[in-house]
Order: C-alpha cells, then sequence, then structure tokens
C-alpha cells in the first residue's frame, strides 16, 4: 500500500455518529456520515477501501470523557511521569485512553505541580472505528477530544486565553457543548444531547443549558471574586441572531457572538446550527499532536514515515551516487586530455632531442655510455667510505694506553655486522688492508686489529688486564656499534694446552680485537 503522508483527513466522533471530513483547498470539506451500527461500520470499511493510505486524525466528543485537577509534587520529568501513570492508572480503570498534562506550579507552599489528568471512560465508542483503521493498515495520526482541542482555539477564538471563559458550540454528531477555562486551563466540560428542532427552538435550549452553567458558577464566586466570565458562543446565521435576543445581560457576564458561517467550495455561503465544519477546519489546519490513541494504534503512521524516509535516503543515495559519477567520469576525461598532451609533449621534446643530438660533433664514445658512466661515478662518489672515522675513534682510545701498539688493522665496509671477520681475512702484507667490495650498499666499518703490549715484563695478568680496559674503553665510545676480544696473549680456557718455554713466552703478550662502528644513521 502507498502511504500518502502529505494528504489529511479526519474523522469527527461522536456517541451515535461519525462523520469524515477531507482537507481540500486548504478547507474541511465533509464527505459522508457513519451510523454506529454495524451497517455505519461496513460503509466505513467500503470508504477505506475506496480511499486508502491517507492519514486520519480522530476528533472525539463523548459525555463519557472524565476530568481531574490535581497536584503532584515537584520532581524530575522522569519521576513525574511515573508517578502521573500511576495516578491515572488508578483514577481511571479499564480504558486505555488516559492523558495527563502539567499546566503549571503552585505560587505558595512546596510550589507543587498542577497537572490535569483525563481519560475516556468508554473507550468502546472510540475503539470500534479505530479498530476498522487498523483492519484497512491506515494510518492514525493522532486521537485527541474536542474540550482538549479547545483549549487549543481560545486565542483563535477569543484572541487571548486570560481569565474565565466558557466556549459554547453544537456539533450535530454529539450535541451541545460547554466547556469552561480559567487562565488557559480546563475547568470542566459538559455534554448535552440535543434533539433535533424545528428552526428557532434551538436558540431557548442554549439558553436553558447556558444559564445551568452560569448558576454552577456563581456558587464558586467565593473562589473567583469579581472576575468576569466570558461567555464565546459559536454559531451562525439565524441561530446567532436569536442568542442575542433570548440571552438575559449579566453585569458579570459578557458574551462574545462568533459567527462561523462560511464559503463552501462552490462559493455558496453556509450557515447552520452546528459547529463541526469549523473545529474540522481548525483541526485539519493545527494538526495539534496526539492525545489519546497507543504506539500500537499508529503503527501504520510509523511504518509510512519510515517507508518515505527510506524512500528519501535513497532518492538522496542515487542522487549522490549519480553525483559521485559524473565527478568520476569529468575526471576520467581530464586525466584523458592529459595524457594526450603529455604525450604529444613527449613526441616533440623527443623529436628535438634527437635533432640536437644530431648537431652535435662526432664523438669517439657514444653519449648514452657517457651519461652512464657519469652516473656510476657520481653514484661511488655519493656512496664512499673512509676508514678515517676508524681511525679517529681507535686514535682517541690509543692516547690513554700508551702500552698498546697496533701492527696490523685489517679493516672493511659491511651490511652485516654480526658476521664480519668471522675469522681472520687474508694478508696482504700492507699495514691496512681494505675491502671495497660492498662499498655502494655498507653501513658498518668492521676492522680487525692485531697488537701488543709494549714494553712487556712477562706479567700476563697486567697485559690482559691492560686489553680488556682498552676494549672497554671502545665499547663506551659512541659511534661503537661492538667490541670482541678475538685473542689473548695466553689462552686460559679449559680445553687449551699449555706449551712452550718461559724464556720465548716473556718477550712478546699479542692480543686480536674486532671492532664495529655504526653506521651514519645509528650514530
Amino acid at each position: 500500500m502507498a502511504y500518502k503522508l502529505r494528504a489529511r483527513r479526519a474523522l469527527l466522533i461522536g456517541a451515535g455518529q461519525a462523520a469524515v471530513y477531507e482537507w481540500r483547498d486548504n478547507a474541511a470539506v465533509r464527505r459522508t456520515v457513519f451510523e454506529a451500527g454495524e451497517g455505519g461500520r461496513q460503509g466505513f470499511r467500503r470508504y477505506l477501501a475506496e480511499t486508502p493510505g491517507i492519514p486520519f486524525h480522530l476528533l472525539v466528543d463523548v459525555a463519557d470523557e472524565e476530568y481531574r485537577q490535581d497536584t503532584v509534587p515537584h520532581l524530575s520529568r522522569r519521576d513525574r511521569q511515573a508517578l502521573l501513570k500511576r495516578k491515572a492508572a488508578r483514577l481511571f480503570k479499564d480504558t486505555g485512553y488516559c492523558f495527563f498534562r502539567v499546566t503549571g506550579r503552585e505560587t505558595t507552599g512546596r510550589r507543587d505541580d498542577r497537572v490535569l489528568l483525563s481519560a475516556l471512560a468508554n473507550p468502546g465508542v472510540v475503539r470500534q472505528w479505530v479498530a476498522i483503521l487498523d483492519e484497512a493498515r491506515t494510518p492514525l495520526a493522532g486521537i485527541c477530544s474536542l474540550p482538549l482541542f479547545s483549549g487549543q482555539l481560545l486565542k483563535v477564538v477569543a484572541g487571548r486565553d486570560d481569565g474565565c471563559r466558557l466556549l459554547v458550540s453544537m456539533q450535530g454528531v454529539s450535541g451541545l457543548r460547554q466547556t469552561c477555562f480559567d487562565n488557559g486551563d480546563l475547568r470542566f466540560s459538559r455534554l448535552v444531547q440535543t434533539p433535533r428542532a424545528e428552526h428557532g427552538s434551538y436558540s431557548e435550549i442554549i439558553r436553558d443549558e447556558v444559564e445551568k452553567v452560569l448558576r454552577y458558577l456563581d456558587s464558586r464566586r467565593p473562589d473567583m471574586p469579581g472576575e468576569t466570565l466570558h461567555v464565546h458562543l459559536l454559531f451562525s446565521g439565524d441561530l446567532l441572531q436569536e442568542l442575542k435576543s433570548v440571552l438575559k445581560r449579566q453585569d458579570s457576564v459578557r458574551y462574545h457572538f462568533c459567527d462561523l458561517a462560511y464559503e463552501n467550495v462552490s462559493g455558496e455561503l453556509v450557515s447552520n446550527p452546528f459547529s463541526d465544519a469549523y473545529f474540522m477546519q481548525q483541526l485539519l489546519r493545527l494538526r495539534p499532536g496526539n492525545v489519546y490513541a497507543g504506539v500500537a494504534e499508529r503503527r501504520w503512521l510509523f511504518l509510512g514515515r519510515l517507508r518515505a524516509g527510506v524512500a528519501a535516503a535513497g532518492f538522496a543515495m542515487l542522487l549522490g551516487s549519480a553525483g559521485w559519477s559524473a565527478l568520476n567520469v569529468y575526471g576520467g576525461i581530464v586525466l584523458y586530455l592529459g595524457g594526450k598532451t603529455a604525450e604529444e609533449e613527449t613526441h616533440r621534446y623527443a623529436a628535438e632531442y634527437e635533432l640536437a643530438r644530431k648537431r652535435l660533433p662526432e664523438t669517439p664514445v657514444d653519449p648514452s655510455d657517457l651519461k652512464t658512466a657519469v652516473m656510476i661515478a657520481d653514484s661511488l662518489a655519493q656512496n664512499k667510505t673512509s676508514p678515517i672515522g676508524m681511525v679517529t675513534v681507535l686514535g682517541h682510545s690509543l692516547h690513554g694506553f700508551p702500552a698498546i701498539r697496533l701492527s696490523r688493522m685489517s679493516w672493511r665496509a659491511t651490511d652485516d655486522p654480526d658476521t664480519a671477520y668471522a675469522g681472520e681475512p687474508d694478508q696482504t702484507g700492507l699495514p691496512v688492508a681494505m675491502d671495497v667490495s660492498g662499498l655502494a650498499r655498507s653501513l658498518y666499518q668492521a676492522a680487525l686489529l692485531k697488537g701488543r703490549i709494549e714494553p712487556f715484563n712477562g706479567d700476563y695478568r697486567d697485559a690482559m688486564d691492560v686489553i680488556n680496559r682498552f676494549a672497554e674503553d671502545l665499547r663506551g665510545r659512541e659511534a661503537v656499534y661492538g667490541v670482541a676480544i678475538v685473542d689473548l696473549p695466553l689462552d686460559l680456557s679449559s680445553g687449551a694446552d699449555l706449551q712452550g718455554n718461559t724464556q720465548s713466552l716473556q718477550n712478546r703478550a699479542e692480543f686480536t680485537l674486532k671492532l664495529v662502528l655504526k653506521n651514519e644513521h645509528e650514530i
């Protein structure tokens, strides 16, 4: 079913009838009236089948509506809601149509909240029509009662809502309704069934009922001393003129005659004694919030809104996708044109380069080979490694150990400091032997140092102590990655063999160290 959430219509429910009004050209037009019996309900079902998907606003005008004014302690919103729900459940039993709201605060004492509680004591009158709406999956916008809705019309009818005001109207589906407000707060409401009278007799019925209410209010004058009662009569045409002549003037009562005559869609002036059309016009124009309907009864409205939201989101996504695709297509066209321009420029530069190359004098070497040689020389210059850093570190440490003499240093550049000089390198016969096979990738400098203690007096303990302190001094340098002692003057391990003679051993104390410097990125 397609939901038409922008369209509007309303159902005015009385005890014995229900009237449907539709919104056309900014006006409420009565479509049909259904009786409360089975025949009327069947007719309402057929009407809904012919006009599906349009939400309904329900306005209820029945005598079985109760009102209570009370006070409750001033609490937080959540606690006050829970308290009022319990109070409404205790006051109004056997009905699911309950309502409460805070109308103000007292100015003395504890300054409690003033609250209005109301309920439809006979829910079956309304539920029979709501059940048909639910069967037809027709969205229900909300249920409101005519007395509660009248409070929103005070400023429309009277221009203000202060003071004590009595609204008098007569509905064709229900009867004569009189609702009293005090400074905008509902005090009481009274519904009287009016018989179908002949022309001119309604004025006497209305006069008698209004005087009853005035006598009741006079009995409460001690609560409202010196206050003027404003009576607003919502009628039209001849009936309004008759009421002006039959109502008695009183000092404490001011009558306001509101003419409800209106033009129909054909431009004809409509004047009748009933106010149904006026209330339904205001209901569909203002669309007040829900008062009595529960969540389950409004689920088709929520579903329709959800469908509309999903459809809107899908349409927005479609527009976004189309826009994004258009941007991508535009970007592809721009890239394609840019590529074509770059290709043309490449061909042009290549032609110019070839022309310039042909103009160059002949050389014994091809220009491309010269370019390669220059690039190789530049790469070697950028990646060359020198043992100057190694010699500098050794010089600083040897300055503190004058007894140590280096006899040989083997140096190489490597990218794996842990495997450099795993064994002693081949002897080259040079004081310093260099291995530059890994210059282009060298990160570390490694050196194998051979040296001796000079002068040596035969004290091996002292000689090894000097060598160990020398190694520790090297380890403490910032540029040093690691130091390892390869050989000492004496092999003191448990598996070594001691051989030779003391005379030959006293003449030398030689050792071998492995020294590795950090690469320049780690320093």
